[in-house]
């Protein structure tokens, strides 16, 4: 059996060396994307010599992962010894599951409101085409229409990016469901840890005033050297294209050291699926339930 225990910001080093080892880097299972969250999805963690596991005890429980070189195993029967017939495992990547979808004694499900979309920096830097003329012109319409100053994310910026979030959260709070309000203190707790340790990931970030006040922001996080992940991007949707502004800017000032872009799962929410999918996304980082019958 899997030993698993409590997952901490003590973890970060390990775990980071089995992330980093990971064939391909979803944003799901960096540790920021692990440990940020813990206040409603708390963890336990378990190491075998490759491969590392994730049980959550908290909205969504069950077992989840792994991370690790699954291209560095080769008893198949020793690593997956642990499981028993009949235990399901949450959100496998891709990878993992083209390792064993040959053997009839698994089954895997794809879960599509937890895949991940990717997208090509360069189309989202330069916005050419007819498939993005609608991003284009929401841009320039920004672009034109205000008196707008663009900064890089600096820690002197934080008190007023926490202000911000402070007023855009309660304005959205106005019109949303409990639930959906819940959802979003839960958001701010995850964004306020980011903040408080900035200097411990490699994060980087940008920000729109106008009027000397901030209208939007984005918080990104580098998975590796050719993908950095979007975590946090807010604005003030009454500012026409702040959304796709706040966006455009980051990418050119920032995004362009990398070829891909990762901006998440929809969770199965209509609207953000229909933003998502307005971007064009170059690729899907499918994410599966792995059964064992």
């Amino acid at each position: 059996m899997l030993d698993f225990r409590k997952f901490t910001w003590q973890d970060k080093d390990r775990y980071t060396q089995y992330y980093q080892q990971t064939p391909v880097h979803y944003a799901k299972y960096s540790f920021f994307g692990l440990w940020a969250w813990l206040h409603v999805y708390p963890l336990e963690i378990a190491y075998t010599d490759h491969l590392c596991w994730l049980k959550s005890s908290g909205n969504f429980p069950g077992i989840f992962g792994p991370s690790g070189n699954w291209d560095a195993i080769t008893d198949w029967e020793k690593e997956l010894s642990h499981f028993k017939t009949g235990d399901v495992i949450y959100e496998v990547p891709a990878g993992f599951k083209e390792k064993l979808s040959g053997d009839s004694r698994f089954r895997f499900t794809l879960e599509r409101d937890q895949s991940e979309y990717v997208y090509a920096v360069k189309d989202l830097v330069s916005l050419k085409g007819k498939a993005f003329a609608h991003k284009r012109n929401r841009v320039r319409a920004f672009l034109d229409g205000y008196e707008w100053d663009y900064y890089d994310m600096r820690p002197e910026f934080f008190d007023e990016v926490l202000d911000f979030q402070e007023r855009w959260r309660v304005h959205r709070d106005e019109s949303m469901t409990e639930d959906e309000a819940a959802s979003l203190y839960d958001e701010d707790i995850a964004i306020r840890n980011a903040l408080d340790k900035w200097d411990e990931f490699n994060f980087s970030g940008g920000i729109i005033k106008i009027d000397g006040k901030i209208i939007a922001y984005t918080i990104a996080e580098e998975l590796d050297d050719k993908n950095i992940d979007v975590r946090f991007e807010k604005a003030f949707g009454e500012y026409a294209g702040s959304y796709q502004a706040i966006n455009y800017m980051f990418m050119k000032q920032c995004g362009y050291k990398y070829e891909w872009a990762n901006r998440e799962e929809d969770m199965g929410e209509p609207g953000l699926r229909e933003a998502k999918m307005s971007y064009n996304p170059s690729k899907m980082l499918e994410k599966f339930q792995f059964e064992i019958l």
